[in-house]
């Protein structure tokens, strides 16, 4: 506020009661006083009503004095306008940072050579720093320091003029308080948060950039330097202007304007290499499996997913010489181990397992070398513990310190086995979501294994099709997969060995539908392309839910 002294002219200078100089309050001739140590001003007269006026309160410092603050190169200009004190407070000398409300200090900041703070006044009911100094609101900018010392010194660079204000208590309190003053600071036109150059600083700032209209708020920063202050004292105060000038528009996380990405960058193809399947209609429809993508495998019990997920997990360890994570939670490492080496030998698991003399001594010892000794195949043994956040860590453990490119998860529904059904649902989500982002941030592909709901109409041990919305447990396997296989087949028909492969979602490429013939041969116990099709889609019409819709 301008006051009437402005217009007066200067008389003399005497003694301020205010602060107790003996020379620093001078007079003018329309009955006007100004301190040139304290700020304080008003009327010789006695009429002191003016609003605004700085006015003697009890419980605060009434007796500073204002100087420079040489060592932070803050002119004593400056504290001038701010108000910015030196006292003396239980015998020791301090700074005194004046907070107001409604023109009036009600409010001090008291800050000690040790840089020990300590509030004196209503600190709860209060103004932001330097808030009183820009009463008439709006304008093109206002830009928000952490402290008070900063707040001057971005003032100082721009010679006063323009509005800068400090939260009182430093980045742990910001939100708070400027919450208080919205009304205020939405008059600007654009609002520069310029915090410290730290973690709670950078963290402060985006949080207290979410409280305004979008797009209103700019982040300054001061990097390399700690802050504003450190820079003024570097006499790096046209850098200071130059951080507030190029502070950039706030966008959460994410959010990039589609010109931050360079047409070189899209001009650059991905590093992204599809890995061929033994299944050629599944390669043409998904152009094989990748990996950072999240591929599920479903199917009634007992159809064969557990069977196709294996052998997709040995050749890509054998053919394209990959590591592979192997999780079975219902069953134990050896016999995951002996599956492995099943389908490396072409003899059934089963037969392999009572019989370990069912091959040659020398086939098996090199088959064990092929597949479980190879250095590219990882078992997990759960011990019983199915609990998912210690799952996910040993998954990422296997993707980040083991480098293995593919993971198996068998299955994703015993991972909520005896959960109470009501719990069932938000649990998949969160294991869903949790392998999602593993998938993501790891770059590690994922071979998922989950059960399906009993379905309405024709049970799926008696060939009856898979849909999405026969995943059982949460919408969420549906939504956060990549790709979804399904495999038909019914066990109760004249060709009982024979499998059908459908493609249920393929989000890159979008091919949907029926893929590959699999025929599951007895005596080798491996599920492969049926070698002679004739009708490579011979199914019979009680197998179909619907007896029209022929896999054609």
């Amino acid at each position: 506020m301008s006051i009437s002294r402005d217009k007066g002219k200067y008389l003399y200078s005497t003694s301020c009661d205010c602060c107790g100089s003996s020379d620093a309050r001078a007079i003018y001739d329309n009955d006007t006083y100004y301190c040139f140590k304290c700020g304080d001003y008003g009327r010789t007269d006695g009429k002191d009503d003016q609003p605004g006026r700085r006015r003697r309160v009890e419980g605060l410092i009434n007796s500073g004095w204002i100087k420079a603050l040489e060592k932070r190169k803050i002119t004593e200009e400056t504290c001038q306008k701010f108000n910015y004190q030196f006292g003396i407070h239980q015998g020791q000398n301090v700074q005194i940072a004046n907070y107001y409300k409604n023109g009036n200090i009600v409010a001090q900041h008291l800050r000690t050579a040790g840089k020990e703070f300590s509030w004196m006044g209503d600190s709860k009911n209060m103004e932001l720093f330097g808030q009183h100094l820009w009463r008439n609101t709006g304008g093109k900018r206002i830009v928000i320091t952490e402290g008070e010392i900063d707040c001057m010194s971005v003032s100082q660079v721009f010679n006063l003029r323009w509005p800068v204000v400090s939260v009182p208590n430093g980045a742990q309190s910001a939100k708070k308080y400027l919450s208080q003053q919205l009304e205020f600071l939405e008059t600007f036109e654009e609002i520069v948060i310029a915090f410290d150059n730290d973690e709670p600083g950078r963290e402060a700032a985006e949080e207290c950039a979410a409280l305004f209209t979008p797009g209103k708020v700019k982040i300054a920063s001061f990097a390399p330097y700690k802050d504003a202050n450190e820079m003024l004292q570097a006499d790096k105060g046209k850098d200071i202007a130059e951080a507030v000038f190029a502070a950039k528009v706030y966008r959460p996380d994410g959010i990039i304007e589609g010109g931050e990405l360079s047409l070189e960058e899209l001009l650059k193809e991905e590093d992204l290499f599809c890995f061929d399947t033994p299944y050629p209609e599944l390669n043409k429809m998904l152009r094989g499996l990748r990996k950072a993508e999240l591929t599920t495998i479903t199917a009634g019990s007992g159809i064969g997913k557990s069977t196709l997920a294996r052998e997709l997990a040995y050749y890509l360890m054998t053919f394209h010489h990959l590591k592979i994570g192997y999780i079975a939670l219902e069953e134990a490492v050896k016999k995951s181990a002996l599956r492995m080496m099943a389908i490396d030998l072409n003899v059934p698991l089963g037969e392999l397992f009572l019989n370990r003399k069912l091959v040659p001594a020398e086939d098996f010892e090199k088959s064990y070398s092929r597949t479980v000794a190879n250095d590219r195949l990882f078992l997990y043994d759960h011990f019983g513990s199915l609990e998912s956040s210690n799952l996910i860590a040993k998954m990422k453990f296997l993707a980040l310190g083991c480098g293995v490119d593919f993971i198996v998860l068998d299955h994703v529904s015993i991972v909520v086995s005896g959960i109470e059904v009501g719990e069932e649902r938000r649990i998949i989500d969160n294991l869903m979501t949790a392998l999602r982002s593993l998938v993501e941030n790891t770059g590690v592909g994922m071979l998922l294994i989950s059960h399906l709901k009993v379905p309405d109409k024709t049970p799926h041990e008696e060939g009856g099709r898979v849909t999405l919305n026969q995943l059982r447990g949460s919408g969420s396997i549906k939504q956060l997969s990549d790709n979804i296989i399904g495999l038909e087949r019914n066990q109760q028909s004249d060709t009982p060995d024979i499998a059908l492969v459908r493609i249920l979602k393929n989000r890159l490429f979008g091919s949907t539908g029926l893929a590959d013939v699999l025929q599951y041969d007895k005596e080798t116990g491996r599920l492969l392309p049926k070698e002679d099709t004739g009708d490579p889609f011979e199914t019979s019409e009680a197998q179909l839910e619907d007896p029209h819709d022929l896999p054609f």
